[in-house]
Order: C-alpha cells, then sequence, then structure tokens
C-alpha cells in the first residue's frame, strides 16, 4: 500500500485538488465579515464547514485576499494597474500580490487559478496547492537528504508543513519555491534525459522568479542561507557521484538565467516606480534590523496548545518544530567523532552558526548591511534557523548507522539528559514569551511529550526507536498545525450580503465614482474592494502621496514621516479642520474636513452611522440603510 501511494503520490494530489476545487473549499477566514458587516443577514456559506476562522489573520482575510478578489471583479479585470485599491491607479502584482494578465505570471502559478476559474474556485485552488506543494516539495527534498528513506522522508515532510510557523503564517512561499528549486537541481543533474532536463529548467524559471516576487526581504534572505548551504552539499555530492557539466547542460542553463533576467526586466520596468516608492516609505523602506531577542526561538514548545486556547499573538510567536538547538549539537558531535558528510555537517553548521548569533545577539549595524540581513528581524530569521534544524535532524537519521559512533548507549543515562534538555527549552520559552501563558498544565504536558520526543531523538541509533520517534514526530506535527486554519466553501460573504447587492448594482451604473469609509475600522475598507469599488482609503499598500497632498496642501511635506508607509487608513468625516494621526506603524487615521469631499472627487460613503446627524452645514443623500450600515451619495 505505501508503495502504491509512493508511486502515484502526484495522482493523488492531482484528485484532492481537484475535489476541493469542485466544491470551492478553501482555508481562508474571510468569514470573519459576518461578525463585522450586517451580522444579521446570515447563511451558511458564511461560518466555516470545519475548524475556527482566525481572527488574527487579518493580513489574510481583510486584506490581501480582498486585492486579489478584486481583479476578478467589475471594469478590466486582471489589469497589471488597477483604480480599485486606494482609489487610484495601484501597482496590482508587485505589492498587493494579485493575478494579473501577463506573462510574468508565469513566476506566480499558483494564481493562475483566478484568471481560469474565477474567484471561487480561484481561491480554491490558491489555498490548497500550497499545502500541496509544501508537502510535496519538502517530500522530494527529504528523499535527497535521506538517500531515499520514504519514511523518514514523509516524516519530515509532515514536521515542516504543519509546524505553527507554516500553518500560522499559511505555506511561506519562500519555504516552498526554495525547496522546489533545490528538487529541480538535483533532479537536472541526476537525469541523462533531455526532454527531463527541459522540464527542469522550466520549472527552475518558474521558481526562481516565485522565489523574487514574494518580496519579503526578511523571509527571503534568511532562507537564502539555509538553502544555500543545503545547495552547496547537493553540488558537492552530485559532482562525487559522477555527475559532469556538458556543453549542452551549460546552454541549458545559460538559457534559464537568460529567460529569468529578461522577465525580471520586464516586471522592473513595469514596476519601478512602485519598487522606487516603497524603498522611500518610512515604513517598510527604511526598516533597518541588527538582530537580537528573537522571541520565538523556543517556540515550538507552547505552539502545540495554540489551536486548543487562545492566545494573543500566534502568528508572531510561532515557530518550526525543530527542537533547536538539539539537531546542531548532536550534528556537531557526529561529525567530531565520525569525520563523516562533512560536505552536508560543515556548511549546515555555518549557516545554523550565522543564523543563531543573528536572532540570539544580532550583529553590528555594517555587518548587517553587509550579509543583507538588515532586512530581516530576529523573529523571521529563527523560523529559517528552525527549518535548517529540522532538516539537520532528518539528514542525522537518515544517515546515521551501527558502524557511528554515537552517544552513549545507557538508556537510563540519555533519559536524563533528555530531561535535562526538556527543562532547557522550557526555561528557554518561558524567558523569551513575553504573554503569562506557560502554566503549570503546560509545563507537565508539553514537558512529557518532549521528553520523550529528545529520548527518542537521542536513541536515534536504534532503529526501533527511531521509527516510534517518526511516528511521534508526525502526530505532534499534526497537532500543532491541522486545526490552525478553517474548512470554508466559497466567496459568498463578499458578494451575496444586501450591502454587496446594493454597492455591485451601484458600480454597474457609475463604475468610475470613488468610495470612502467613515468611521468602520479599517478591514471593512477592503470589503468594498472585493466588490470592484474605487475605494480611497482602502489599505494603501504604497501610500497615496497625491491623496495627502491634496487634503493637507502645505503641511504635506512637514507630515510626510506619518503617511509615507504602507498603511491601513481609517476615515473621519469631521466640522474641524483636515489632519492626519498616526495610530500605529502601519495605521493611518484622517480626520477629513466635510467640505474637502470634492477636493477627492468622493461620490460615495459608507457609514455605521447616519453622518446627516452631525448637523453639517450640508445635507448628504442617504440611498440605502440596512442592518446599521448607510450608503450616503456626496451631491
Amino acid at each position: 500500500m505505501y508503495e502504491f501511494l509512493y508511486k502515484y503520490r502526484y495522482i493523488f494530489a492531482c484528485a484532492f485538488l481537484l475535489f476541493v476545487m469542485l466544491f470551492k473549499y478553501s482555508g481562508s477566514s474571510i468569514v470573519n465579515f459576518n461578525g463585522q458587516i450586517q451580522p444579521h443577514h446570515d447563511n451558511t456559506r458564511y461560518h466555516t464547514l470545519l475548524g475556527k476562522a482566525r481572527m488574527i489573520r487579518t493580513d489574510e482575510w481583510a486584506t490581501s485576499t480582498t486585492y486579489i478578489l478584486s481583479q476578478g471583479v467589475g471594469e478590466n479585470k486582471f489589469d497589471y494597474f488597477s483604480d480599485k485599491l486606494r482609489g487610484t491607479m495601484t501597482d496590482m502584482f508587485t505589492v498587493s500580490n494579485s493575478p494579473v494578465k501577463d506573462i510574468i505570471m508565469l513566476g506566480r502559478p499558483f494564481q493562475i487559478g483566478f484568471l481560469l476559474f474565477g474567484n471561487d474556485i480561484g481561491l480554491s485552488f490558491y489555498w490548497n496547492i500550497r499545502i500541496v506543494a509544501m508537502l510535496l516539495g519538502a517530500y522530494e527534498l527529504c528523499l535527497i537528504l535521506t538517500n531515499k528513506n520514504k519514511k523518514l522522508s514523509l516524516c519530515g515532510a509532515i514536521v515542516i508543513a504543519f509546524s505553527a510557523a507554516v500553518q500560522w503564517w499559511y505555506c511561506m512561499d519562500t519555504l516552498i519555491w526554495g525547496q522546489i528549486i533545490l528538487v529541480l537541481v538535483n533532479k537536472f543533474m541526476n537525469t541523462d534525459k533531455k526532454y527531463v532536463k527541459y522540464l527542469c529548467a522550466l520549472g527552475l524559471v518558474s521558481s526562481m522568479l516565485a522565489y523574487v516576487f514574494v518580496l519579503y526581504p526578511a523571509w527571503q534572505v534568511s532562507f537564502a542561507y539555509v538553502f544555500l548551504a543545503i545547495g552547496i552539499w547537493m553540488l558537492i555530492k552530485n559532482f562525487k557521484n559522477g555527475y559532469k557539466l556538458t556543453v549542452h547542460d551549460i546552454i541549458v542553463v545559460i538559457v534559464t538565467i537568460i529567460c529569468v533576467v529578461i522577465l525580471l526586466g520586464r516586471w522592473y520596468m513595469l514596476s519601478k516606480d512602485t519598487i522606487k516608492a516603497v524603498g522611500s516609505t518610512a515604513y517598510p523602506g527604511d526598516r533597518l534590523e541588527t538582530g537580537g531577542g528573537a522571541y520565538n526561538l523556543f517556540g515550538y514548545f507552547y505552539n502545540i496548545f495554540f489551536t486548543f486556547e487562545d492566545f494573543p499573538n500566534p502568528c508572531e510567536f510561532s515557530s518550526m518544530l525543530s527542537f533547536y538547538p538539539i539537531p546542531m549539537i548532536l550534528g556537531f558531535i557526529y561529525l567530531l567523532r565520525n569525520k563523516k558528510n562533512l560536505s552536508f555537517w560543515i556548511p549546515a553548521l555555518i549557516a545554523g552558526g550565522f543564523l543563531s548569533i543573528w536572532c540570539k545577539w544580532g550583529f553590528p549595524e555594517i555587518l548587517a548591511k553587509l550579509t543583507l540581513m538588515s532586512n530581516v528581524t530576529a523573529s523571521r530569521g529563527s523560523i529559517a534557523l528552525g527549518t535548517l534544524n529540522i532538516y539537520m535532524l532528518i539528514y542525522l537519521m537518515g544517515s546515521i548507522s551501527k558502524e557511528d559512533k554515537w552517544l552513549i548507549s545507557n538508556k537510563k543515562v540519555i533519559l536524563g539528559i533528555a530531561g535535562f534538555a526538556t527543562l532547557y527549552i522550557i526555561y528557554m520559552a518561558r524567558k523569551t514569551c513575553i504573554y503569562p501563558y506557560i502554566d503549570k498544565f503546560k509545563i507537565l504536558a508539553g514537558g512529557e511529550i518532549f521528553i520523550l520526543a529528545i529520548f527518542g531523538i537521542l536513541c536515534m541509533d536504534n532503529e526501533k526507536i527511531k521509527d516510534y520517534t517518526m511516528y511521534g514526530l508526525i502526530a505532534l506535527a499534526l497537532v500543532t498545525g491541522l486545526r490552525v486554519n478553517p474548512i470554508i466553501r466559497t466567496t459568498d460573504i463578499f458578494y451575496t450580503k444586501p450591502i454587496a447587492i446594493k454597492m455591485q448594482e451601484i458600480r454597474n451604473n457609475d463604475p468610475d465614482a470613488i468610495w470612502v469609509i467613515n468611521d468602520n475600522g479599517w478591514y471593512i475598507n477592503d470589503y468594498t474592494v472585493a466588490n470592484g469599488i474605487r475605494t480611497i482609503n482602502s489599505t494603501n499598500v504604497y501610500p497615496n502621496l497625491e491623496l495627502y497632498e491634496t487634503i493637507l496642501g502645505d503641511k504635506a511635506e512637514s507630515l510626510n514621516e506619518i503617511y509615507n508607509r504602507y498603511h491601513h487608513v481609517d476615515f473621519s468625516i469631521v466640522d474641524t479642520e483636515t489632519k492626519v494621526e498616526l495610530l500605529h506603524a502601519d495605521n493611518v487615521k484622517i480626520h477629513l474636513n466635510y467640505n474637502d469631499l470634492e477636493k477627492l472627487d468622493i461620490k460615495y460613503i459608507i457609514s455605521k452611522t447616519d453622518i446627516n446627524e452631525k448637523e453639517f452645514d450640508r445635507e448628504f443623500e442617504e440611498i440605502y440603510y440596512e442592518d446599521e450600515l448607510y450608503i450616503f451619495e456626496v451631491k
């Protein structure tokens, strides 16, 4: 049965994708909008089928998903520049991560479903293809690391894919594409079939573009060190095993690189103004990190409880199920005692030491800039470090043999070491977690789980214990990550609410009108965008400088630090002087005098309150009211 599943794993993956697309299942938390917008108008499709919608995942359900869906609605679908987001022409590819009709979508293949099948099926494909790609990519890479040990590779794939960091941030594309790049390079070097090499080259063009298009340096840079270390080992191994670089292969590599450069050049020409705008912002463009103080290095200890009870910010405190720093220590001991597998352990331990220093203590500013780590927060770097430790653990479990010198054989002593290691992990987890979350129950329950897991890891030279350890790690990973994201159906929450139907009716008759959301909270501001509405105070993925220059006039330059950033925009129509206020690093509030509405060419206002009750010197025409939501027209 196992051999059958292994042989046809890609067919099973395609069958799974077909099933979830047919029934329009996804793992998005967009049903949270039901509690924010006309909650009394309810139907079964506004709720989860299984699991719990995660309010904390606002970056997903309240922002990025709305941008993506906006591209398939209204006029000029899937244009590279759209005027729905921010109410003005906005680069939809570079910063908002949305599908567009262009050849560079070769670097965003997960989003092609929106172009081909529409929003419902597109969202289903987008969500599920990522977990499939994560599992298969991790599995294939672990097969390489373990010399095709299928059982151990399955363990590694599940531990990676269902670690808290992967599930709470949901299938980090950086990790997916980095793994796929390594797998394709290895396949390219281990096949004599030219058509397979060409397919690998095509896959590498797509994967390398996709890695660049993640456009989140905190993960791109830190994971690059991980993949560089694994890649060095892989190249050395393949050349030692007889690979010879032929003229044909050199030509294929050169053509592949040229294709990547040409497509990146096209992207740069289309988005150079966007790149410049983002790079010159106060946040995040002006960010300079020096590392140190990572608070989630040992988060794997308490991550196992996140899906069973509330935690203030599970995303930021999630980590990889890595048992850090145990794999690094064991690898170092193995290297010293056996002097074997140097081509793996030397680059892996150097990368691990480099990232450990960054996460725990940091670098001087000049070194941070030289290594590009100035773009990496310590908490993001720790996720790359945790992933590297999982690779180390899987490699060690796959390469250790009875002939190797290992730890002492006395099981009681090993149990004592496991107990000491568990106490250290608990101590560090409590020390670095700023919330009073790790209580006595978690210490006792988690302590028992981890002392057994660490004991099994320390006894990996025993085949029977190693098998039980693999099963235990799989179970622990599934408990940690399987319940994080819900299962929902369709995108009806955006299109069948009464106000959504009214917005679409108005949009069809007046597609160029600019809308604003008044005093409703920024998460509603992007709901309109998903309906194809030009919304001036939707999330500014990069600053709309013209907006602030229009309403602030001569004061715009002096207040540049407030609005020159990625920010959500709260909006309040007032009868006092127009001003802007910085609420948080990514949240700006505009207090707009009602007489300035014409300056911004605003025609429609959505509000939870009757703005005519404020007794302005003018009236706004109420054209819709239902379930505590108004639409006013500005005459």
